[in-house]
């Protein structure tokens, strides 16, 4: 006979060992979530307001924004970071094995909600109405390995266009012949991998819409980092929140109330303002970044816009020196070319790299570490293209 369990999980007040015990209902939600963030995982580098401030965008308010990307091995905390998504969401964690077409419905229903609209009839009389609007929503992912993109192109797509809210629609055909399925898919995503995928040339369109944040088991942080989080090799467990160890069931209706129209009316303000006044970041950087700014701003994650943007500027200068160590094959092709190139122009010739010649070259990348995978010759082809040589009889030139 089944026994029923519950009770043994109940107190006084109810059912023990909720979020709500670990909630400070003084403090706001930014705060609260900081918090959470630090007692759960410890990162080797300080990007907790970074992925808290992600974690609050508002996808209804927002125009532009980047995916957060959590890279490490296992063990590395980076699916537990994910799982905090998903209880502030209220959202289930995606996974390689889930079919586009049930990611793609999912999305779509969690998107539309209702509310309570006042209108006026002809006779100048008020009257209730249910109006549909858009709801803040958040997609999550737990280990998306390389393969996954290459082998769901209809996945790929779906990232691929759903940064830019004036270009998220993907139209799909239909089983009924002479229609067509589309849908939007615009809002902010998280996910996970053991993969480099932020160093793969294959998905250079979705490695500009990143922000990676690296995520390292204890034993690999630095001695530096580990005096910075407080903690030796014999008491970090104890500083560590287990997330299943507590209820986490509500923890979403705390964001879903938080975008009210006063907090809506103040991020809107903010981006205008930003969108005037952020200066100091590339153009593309800054494309992804308004939205962010004007999230941690608004929520109080950072206390003013000078702070917003000196963190983000730390951020993507550590995002520029870690893409840089961790050569891909863009850049690996682009340092070959330029050192041909001087050859070639020392020897009083013109520049000719022939194909066996390039073949032989991405082998010892590979062989040597720089590549963790041979690339297709496609992605090779493209990338000469892209540096401005062409294919003449079995060799690159100029042209």
């Amino acid at each position: 006979m089944p026994h029923d369990y519950s009770a043994l999980f109940k107190s006084e007040d109810g059912i023990g060992n909720t979020w709500r015990e670990l909630y400070d209902e003084s403090s706001p939600l930014s705060w609260n979530l900081l918090n959470i963030l630090k007692c759960t995982i410890l990162l080797p580098h300080d990007f907790y307001d970074i992925i808290a401030t992600y974690f609050l965008l508002p996808s209804a308010l927002c125009s532009t924004i980047p995916y957060l990307f959590l890279y490490g091995q296992s063990g590395s905390g980076k699916s537990t970071v994910a799982k905090i998504a998903s209880y502030l969401h209220g959202c289930p964690i995606n996974s390689s094995s889930d079919t586009f077409a049930g990611i793609r419905n999912d999305l779509q229903s969690r998107r539309m909600g209702w509310t309570d609209a006042i209108a006026k009839n002809a006779l100048g009389e008020e009257y209730s109405y249910r109006k549909s609007v858009e709801r803040n929503i958040c997609m999550v992912w737990d280990d998306i390995d390389s393969s996954v993109f290459a082998n769901s192109p209809d996945l790929y797509r779906l990232f691929k266009f759903g940064s830019n809210r004036a270009t998220d629609k993907i139209i799909l055909s239909s089983k009924e012949i002479g229609e067509n399925l589309e849908f939007h898919c615009f809002c902010p995503k998280i996910f996970s991998s053991i993969s480099p995928l932020h160093l793969d040339d294959r998905f250079r369109e979705l490695r500009r819409r990143l922000v990676v944040i690296p995520c390292r088991r204890v034993e690999e942080l630095t001695d530096a980092r580990k005096e910075e989080l407080n903690i030796e090799e014999g008491n970090w467990q104890r500083n560590l929140l287990d997330l299943d160890a507590w209820d986490w069931t509500g923890f979403d209706t705390v964001f879903e109330n938080y975008w009210d129209i006063e907090m809506a009316s103040a991020f809107i303000a903010t981006r205008r303002t930003l969108s005037q006044t952020a200066k100091g970041l590339s153009s593309q950087q800054r494309s992804v970044s308004l939205d962010l700014l004007a999230c941690g701003i608004t929520s109080g994650v950072w206390t003013d816009e000078e702070t917003a943007l000196d963190r983000l500027k730390t951020y993507w200068k550590w995002f520029k020196q870690e893409t840089e160590k961790n050569t891909g094959l863009g850049s690996l092709l682009k340092d070959y070319i330029a050192r041909e190139a001087k050859n070639a122009k020392n020897g009083n010739r013109e520049l000719a790299i022939y194909t066996a010649q390039l073949r032989t070259q991405v082998q010892v990348w590979v062989d040597q570490g720089w590549l963790y995978e041979k690339p297709k010759p496609t992605a090779i082809k493209e990338m000469m293209l892209d540096a401005g040589l062409r294919h003449d009889q079995g060799r690159w030139v100029r042209g």
